[in-house]
């Protein structure tokens, strides 16, 4: 009985090892294969908008179509920060009281609103361009609302419940030009959109 029960122990770890582990690992590394197709992705969309400081909705789809070839679902979060600078006064009231300084303040604009501005319900809207100005800070932030078979795996292994966000990306930076006159001509010629 005690041979029966270590062979039956021997084959379930032999199996383990020999299939189940392998089949993790190699769906841990398509995980890990779609996070730097993701990167890259992000960093072209981000770098590509950051160098221009504007979004059209093509540009917009072409990154979300990318992305999709992983296979994956991913929520996108993007966030605009427009730099303002404000003068400084001992007095507001006063225009005599300005101390010749300036405080530097950011305006936060958020995935819904730009994405109103790209994609807006009224066919009449002509300009579908979101523009950002030099000195502004652009990002995007990116994970996965499935969850990955490789997540899958680890779950029935570990037999444990774990989160699905797990290819998880985060890219932004300094908005460096602002191209605004190609933006329109750019729309003029995609209005089909």
């Amino acid at each position: 009985m005690a041979d029966s029960l270590s062979k039956f122990i021997a084959i379930v770890i032999a199996a383990f090892l020999l299939f189940i582990f392998p089949v993790k690992n190699e769906f841990e590394r398509q995980d890990e294969t779609s996070r730097m197709f993701v990167l890259t992705e992000t960093t072209k969309f981000v770098d590509s908008a950051r160098n221009i400081g504007y979004i059209t909705p093509l540009m917009y789809l072409q990154f979300s179509k990318g992305l999709s070839a992983t296979g994956n679902v991913y929520e996108i979060e993007l966030e605009h920060y427009h730099k303002k600078y404000d003068p400084i006064y001992d007095d507001p009231s006063v225009a005599a009281s300005f101390k010749e300084d300036f405080s530097v303040n950011y305006s936060g604009t958020f995935t819904d609103e730009i994405l109103k501005k790209l994609f807006p319900g009224d066919s009449a809207v002509t300009d579908r361009t979101y523009k950002m100005s030099k000195g502004d800070y652009f990002a995007v932030r990116i994970y996965n609302k499935n969850k990955t078979i490789a997540t899958r795996m680890q779950e029935m292994v570990y037999n444990t419940k774990l989160p699905a966000e797990k290819i998880m990306v985060e890219y932004g930076g300094m908005v460096k030009d602002e191209d605004y006159w190609f933006s329109d001509t750019l729309y003029n010629n995609y209005t089909a959109i």
